[in-house]
């Protein structure tokens, strides 16, 4: 029997333009032979180019399966590009070969049925051609007249009427086959990543391409077939730095223990709810935690697993210790020399050189192309020099209410309201404990942090308040000690912060942690603040000059950067308007907008897929970043971030709710989904902003 695959998908676009733009194609008296579909905009410029299929390979434990995932979510996300994920794992069926043991007979029948039923998934995928895509071909389908004389004998008059009788009286002629190669670029934006969430096990399957013969029967097996008309790129993620395989073993580890912790949490649990309902109690049942494994399912799935079972190795590792167990990293890398050994990385003596490939080196520190040509393939390039396994840890804020949202009106560049004040003030005494303070080895330690604002004033102003303190490389790691006095000035008054997780409050557990020594010393003039490049000490941090010395060894911390790509979506003629005022002088705007607030573009204004266009330079640099992030911006862009970081669909975001004074924590890492937590600053304030219709 088959193998039954697991073939997960980013979604596939519903459409090829706008709803909003719909009415402008239907034919009317003044314009009786319409533009079937119009030119892609931005946001979806991933039906422009030919077919891909990206085949991501090397040794284990390197992060393949996160940067399949994340490259998946960025396509689809800011290019439109309808992606798809096939995992070799999940078509091996029964158990795999042992490296460094001979495939027998019966290994190499089923290594060939697993091949060929991911490669006639593949076809599928990569073949299929739904309404996008018969959509997206309308205009080489054009009405022809059943009768071209009377077509003809008509009277110049009649020429509008004619014309519309004639909509009614045509049948359609194909200019151009469905087939031919001149629609290559119609629809083409599929894209097909293929990995192995389990390495060691598949290292035999064809499609693991783990050596030079699998790589050229992969690279075969899809030119040969002309009709795909698809690209083939293989991406090898190579790591040799012994600190960089330490940081990822040990975030292996410590999501396993995470893993584990839930299992059992839930195996006490049920244990009790069972000698309860034995004893008669009813006792309420808890929904399962969404995308958590328990402890018998497959490690392969456990978030970006390795297929290696690492939850008894897990067990053995110290509690939140950045100390792994010599015996856990000695057997790790005896497996690891083993599968290296058979391996065969991607050859740069020539024998490959008609291959197109990307050498990912230690995570963009170096990357080696090859024969890469054409636009989505140069920003997938572009894209895996920035991307990384290690922790992201992304704070996402509005401004603080602005005097615009007490009015209900939207756009414009309004400060803020008292409320807002009051906000920027604990949000610039919350920073220093809750971000510039990360846990590490069990401790809350000081650690290098980054701030981005848009240009907007009511941003700057909402970040005024955080302190932008400089800092040696001595200063990192120095942690927490108790507050001073000073410390809650700005949270005395009014409500305290709480953490919201899944929809409820609690407060936070802990002393929060407060600024040490560093603040003496920042008082007694040992380290001081830069602005607009005043120097320290003699070192001027805003000078070009490289070579290291003392400006390698100082940071400034929450430098401000302020971005006119995360400005607020611009409303165009409805800029400084309420949404009352807005269904008054433009309804049928209003009515449009409403029933696609993602496509609908503002009179004169913009939409949300223009905001992607001008977030995807953004995003590269911020998945580059390994110090935590603190973004201050507006509803409408914080809710594509969101939703980008967060794995939701883009169609998502115009219904999300992104509440004032409120602060979003995204993690995530190379084996852990993202995860987020909300802490509620205040002070209370109005939600209904009329931001909430953006």
């Amino acid at each position: 029997m088959e193998p039954r695959p697991r073939v997960e998908s980013s979604g596939a676009l519903n459409d090829v333009y706008v709803k909003s733009q719909e009415h402008l194609l239907r034919p009317t008296s003044e314009n009786p032979l319409p533009t079937s579909v119009p030119p892609p905009s931005a946001g979806m410029a991933g039906l422009i180019g030919v077919r891909h299929v990206l085949i991501v390979i090397g040794l284990p434990e390197r992060g393949k399966c996160f940067i399949a995932q994340r490259l998946s979510k960025y396509l689809y996300f800011f290019h439109g590009a309808e992606v798809k994920l096939f995992d070799v794992a999940e078509y091996m069926g029964c158990q795999p070969v042992d490296i460094g043991h001979a495939a027998q007979p019966q290994d190499e029948c089923r290594i060939e049925a697993s091949a060929n039923t991911l490669t006639r998934d593949l076809k599928l995928f990569l073949n299929s051609s739904g309404e996008a895509a018969r959509r997206a071909g309308g205009n080489m389908t054009v009405p022809v007249p059943r009768n071209c004389q009377t077509a003809q004998a008509r009277a110049a008059e009649r020429a509008m009427a004619a014309a519309r009788e004639e909509i009614q009286n045509t049948e359609q002629h194909l200019l151009v086959d469905e087939a031919d190669r001149r629609r290559k670029n119609v629809d083409s934006g599929k894209v097909a990543i293929i990995f192995t969430s389990d390495g060691m096990g598949s290292f035999y399957e064809k499609w693991a391409c783990t050596s030079k013969e699998r790589r050229r029967w992969a690279a075969e097996t899809i030119q040969s077939d002309k009709r795909l008309g698809a690209k083939v790129i293989f991406i090898e993620v190579i790591v040799n730095s012994a600190k960089l395989m330490e940081q990822n073993l040990l975030s292996k580890i410590r999501h396993e223990r995470r893993l584990s912790r839930g299992a059992e949490a839930r195996e006490s649990r049920e244990s009790r709810e069972g000698e309860e309902n034995a004893r008669g109690i009813a006792v309420p049942s808890s929904p399962a935690t969404p995308g958590r494994p328990t402890r018998a399912s497959s490690s392969r799935n456990n978030g970006y697993g390795s297929g290696y079972d690492w939850s008894a190795a897990a067990a053995e590792a110290l509690e939140e210790s950045d100390d792994i167990p010599p015996r856990l990293v000695r057997e790790f890398h005896a497996r690891v020399n083993r599968f290296a050994r058979v391996y065969v990385s991607l050859q740069e003596d020539g024998s490959e050189d008609d291959l197109s490939y990307i050498k990912l080196i230690n995570y963009g520190d170096k990357v080696v192309t090859n024969n890469m040509h054409g636009y989505l393939r140069m920003r997938i390039a572009q894209f895996l020099t920035v991307v990384h396994p290690t922790p992201h840890v992304i704070y996402l804020t509005r401004h603080g209410q602005s005097t615009y949202n007490q009015l209900g009106k939207i756009g414009g560049n309004s400060p803020l309201s008292p409320a807002g004040e009051e906000y920027a003030r604990r949000l610039g005494a919350w920073v220093m404990p809750y971000v510039c303070y990360q846990q590490a080895a069990g401790l809350d330690s000081l650690t290098k942090t980054r701030l981005w604002t848009s240009s907007l004033q009511r941003t700057i102003l909402t970040a005024q308040h955080i302190p932008h303190p400089i800092i040696s490389e001595e200063d990192l790691g120095t942690p927490s000690v108790p507050p001073e006095p000073d410390a809650d000035d700005a949270l005395a008054n009014g409500d305290s912060p709480t953490r919201c997780s899944a929809g409820r409050s609690s407060g936070l557990r802990g002393t929060p942690p407060r600024a040490n020594g560093l603040r003496e010393r920042l008082r007694s003039g040992g380290l001081s603040g830069v602005v607009g490049g005043v120097a320290l000490g003699g070192i001027d941090l805003d000078s070009d000059r490289g070579g290291g010395g003392d400006r390698d060894r100082v940071w400034q911390q929450m430098a401000p950067r302020v971005y006119r790509n995360l400005d607020e979506i611009f409303a165009g003629e409805c800029e400084g308007m309420t949404y009352e005022e807005i269904q008054h002088s433009f309804p049928s705007e209003a009515k449009m907008r409403a029933t696609d607030k993602i496509g609908f573009r503002y009179p004169r204004g913009e939409s949300y897929l223009d905001i992607l266009a001008r977030l995807d330079p953004l995003v590269h640099e911020l998945e580059s970043y390994h110090e935590p992030l603190v973004v201050v911006s507006h509803q409408a862009v914080l809710r594509l971030l969101y939703c980008y970081l967060t794995g939701r669909t883009r169609a998502q975001a115009p219904k999300l709710s992104m509440p004032l004074h409120t602060v979003i924590r995204i993690t995530y890492d190379g084996w852990t989904p993202p995860t987020e937590e909300r802490f509620y600053l205040g002070p209370e304030c109005s939600q209904t902003d009329g931001q909430t219709h953006l």
